[in-house]
């Protein structure tokens, strides 16, 4: 009767490394197709964000919301009343505010808001200022470039940015935003300061939501003006289509 042949150490060897191989190869492909199943999960949240924001404005002149973020000294929490609450009767679940690859630890907050606070109202995406103080929708002159929705950066507790000069410097609230390659330098003065490591949340480039209804994935650099640098203070591209004056 023949025995059983076993496998040789040098064999077990060899197939631990080439398992160990094809782990190094797989691995990342997995975790690359998991990332772009997050990006089209996150480009459905801005896409029914913008209906919504749709059809609460066929129920109300075309108007967004009158939010009221930016509390003043002598106001509290209770005066705050964001964008997107408004909204809730024309979602089907809150989960859409929130982006499904944030879990960020937050350390910048407007006045009043505290972390206990913005646990409570959070969301991942920002509204452009024109349109969070009850702004028309027909307010910019090209819809399908104007850009209504975007990502919050990591670690900041705000709900809309200004695309127009805000910043000790004349800059614009750029920092806010995700991809953007700047961040919040002070709270108080809304000074923005270059951010490398702020280069977008999907491959270098996040999803937006625009005014005629449409939600696309673009690195930041392609909202801007491409005849202007891309770190001119001046530069809001299709933030800010029309170059408006400031809409508080």
């Amino acid at each position: 009767m023949k025995g059983t042949r076993a496998f040789t150490l040098i064999e077990l060897l060899v197939v631990i490394a080439i398992i160990a191989i094809l782990a190094a190869i797989l691995f990342p492909v997995f975790a690359q197709a998991k990332l772009a199943a997050k990006k089209t999960q996150d480009l459905s949240n801005v896409k029914q964000i913008v209906t919504a924001i749709f059809l609460y404005a066929n129920d109300n002149d075309d108007s967004c919301a009158e939010a009221h973020h930016d509390l003043e000294e002598g106001e509290t929490i209770a005066d705050l009343y964001t964008w997107y609450q408004p909204l809730f009767p024309y979602v089907k679940s809150r989960d859409i505010f929130r982006n499904p690859v944030v879990n960020d630890t937050v350390t910048q907050f407007p006045n009043q808001v505290d972390l206990a606070v913005w646990n409570t109202y959070r969301t991942d995406y920002l509204i452009n200022g024109f349109y969070s103080h009850g702004g028309n929708l027909g307010l910019q002159p090209e819809s399908a470039r104007q850009i209504l929705i975007g990502n919050r950066h990591d670690g900041i507790a705000f709900f809309d940015y200004h695309p127009w000069a805000s910043a000790p410097d004349g800059n614009w609230e750029r920092g806010f935003l995700s991809g953007s390659l700047y961040q919040i330098g002070d709270v108080e003065t809304n000074t923005q300061i270059p951010d490398p490591k702020n280069v977008g949340r999907f491959t270098g480039g996040d999803n937006y939501g625009f005014v005629d209804g449409h939600a696309k994935y673009m690195k930041f650099r392609q909202t801007l003006d491409p005849s202007l640098a891309p770190d001119d203070i001046n530069n809001v591209g299709m933030h800010n289509v029309g170059n408006l004056p400031a809409n508080e």
